[in-house]
């Protein structure tokens, strides 16, 4: 899957579509965020062909063997639409609709330390709805925002931790620039390895709901007081 080359697309999607504009401003979300943090858009339907992934094998189609898929296959199966053949009609054959699944939602990049772009969380702006798609070979921890705040957090050893991107946005812009957003309401391994490494003080932002009290029960219980 080239994870750049789906950006690149997204984002002049974006830059093409006044109701994804609209949404991102009416969230609070300025037009030199979108540039900064390579934020995108699906106004179509994204369609990678497979042949072209280094990685791609017979053993991808194979249900029994999902981890064996290459990341392109993994994309195409997990943004699909299956809908009837003819509309209306349930007793229609279903065909697929790659990259259907996402579509009209914003794409918010996710990177790891390095700077890497390991996927992506789309929001879709018809329905609250988030969905995340990442690499299946990612050893760093990623985060979004992770790029535009990692100078900041090394220089500071110090990083604010949001739940989601539209929270790390608003944090960002009237806040703090050392804000990482952990995309779900409690942090992977890598994650949690990635601030032991590389920070000395967290303030945790999550939501006050039950995930986000369980979020900073699970962060609190690997962090060092």
């Amino acid at each position: 899957m080239n994870i750049s080359g789906f950006l690149a697309w997204a984002h002049q999607c974006l830059l093409n579509a006044e109701e994804a504009q609209e949404y991102l401003l009416a969230r609070g979300v300025s037009k030199e965020q979108w540039s900064r943090h390579n934020l995108g858009f699906t106004g179509g339907c994204f369609v990678p062909d497979p042949k072209s992934d280094a990685a791609h094998n017979d053993k991808c189609g194979d249900r029994d063997l999902r981890s064996a898929w290459c990341d392109t296959c993994r994309y195409l199966s997990w943004s699909t639409k299956w809908v009837h053949e003819e509309e209306g009609r349930e007793d229609s054959r279903k065909i697929p609709l790659y990259g259907a699944r996402i579509e009209n939602a914003i794409v918010l990049p996710l990177t790891s330390y390095s700077g890497k772009h390991i996927g992506f969380q789309t929001r879709s702006i018809i329905e609250k709805q988030y969905d995340t798609y990442a690499l299946n070979r990612r050893p760093e921890g990623y985060f979004f925002g992770m790029s535009a705040a990692i100078h900041t957090i090394w220089s500071r050893r110090t990083c604010v931790l949001v739940e989601g991107p539209f929270d790390h946005l608003i944090m960002e812009r009237l806040v703090c620039p050392n804000v990482l957003s952990l995309t779900t309401s409690a942090p992977g391994k890598n994650q949690v390895n990635f601030i032991r490494r590389f920070v000395d003080n967290v303030y945790c932002c999550l939501d006050n709901d039950k995930a986000g009290r369980d979020g900073f029960q699970s962060i609190s219980r690997y962090l060092p007081d």
